[in-house]
């Protein structure tokens, strides 16, 4: 599943972060950047490159009529209309065109230019205590600081909420990172102080918008070590 030619592995990470894999293919990617920091490496860099490019494509109503006239067709019917001519259209169509060429041309220009990365400086595998069974992922380097819940992790309750918490090397005190959205993926453009080798990042379960006393006021349910790579 996992190529290893470099061609191919950033092909495969750029059609994860477009995301026009399937869900069994999805799966088995998230699996395997647990143990391929090159896929990790990869995956991170077209994040970075392709999620601005994605924020180009504003969203816009299609023309009034048009999925009539696409259902006509698969029917075997002939459109009262003609069919919508998606260049000739408003502007916001042709920035969507515009928008996946240049994804597709950056896609291929890496793929004949472009060097491997360098690898993440961390990582770490949070899971429950008494468990060793991954539940979420950390990589921490300059490009920034993301966390994602592995396929199948466990929600937080009903009506709480995940927050993320680091505790430095010699520190004793828990420092808030924030906390972590529903689609359980967490991302910061660049790296807070208290995350570096060695630190602790733990999970706690909090009220939606966090804890009100800047400490964990809820039960620690995932934690694991900041490793350099």
């Amino acid at each position: 599943m996992i190529p290893e030619s470099r061609d191919e592995l950033h092909t495969l990470a750029g059609e994860y972060v477009l995301g026009v894999l399937d869900a069994a293919d999805v799966s088995k990617i998230r699996t395997a950047m647990m143990t391929n920091p090159a896929l990790r490496d990869a995956v991170a860099f077209w994040e970075e490159r392709l999620h601005p490019l994605s924020a180009a494509a504003l969203p816009t109503e299609p023309p009034p009529g048009l999925w009539d006239r696409i259902a006509a067709r698969l029917d075997g019917e002939t459109p009262t209309r003609p069919a919508l001519r998606l260049w000739s259209a408003q502007t916001p169509w042709r920035w969507s065109t515009a928008v996946f060429a240049a994804v597709a041309a950056a896609l291929a220009l890496y793929i004949a230019l472009k060097p491997v990365p360098p690898a993440p400086s961390f990582m770490a595998v949070l899971h429950a205590p008494q468990h060793n069974q991954a539940n979420w992922i950390a990589i921490a380097s300059h490009r920034g600081f993301l966390v994602r819940a592995v396929e199948g992790a466990t929600p937080p309750p009903g009506g709480r909420a995940f927050e993320l918490w680091a505790i430095p090397p010699g520190a004793a005190i828990p420092q808030s990172i924030g906390v972590i959205p529903p689609d359980g993926v967490f991302h910061l453009d660049a790296l807070p102080p208290s995350v570096r080798a060695g630190a602790t990042l733990a999970i706690s379960i909090e009220p939606p918008g966090g804890s009100p006393t800047k400490q964990p006021t809820g039960p620690v349910v995932f934690a694991g070590t900041l490793s350099e790579m």
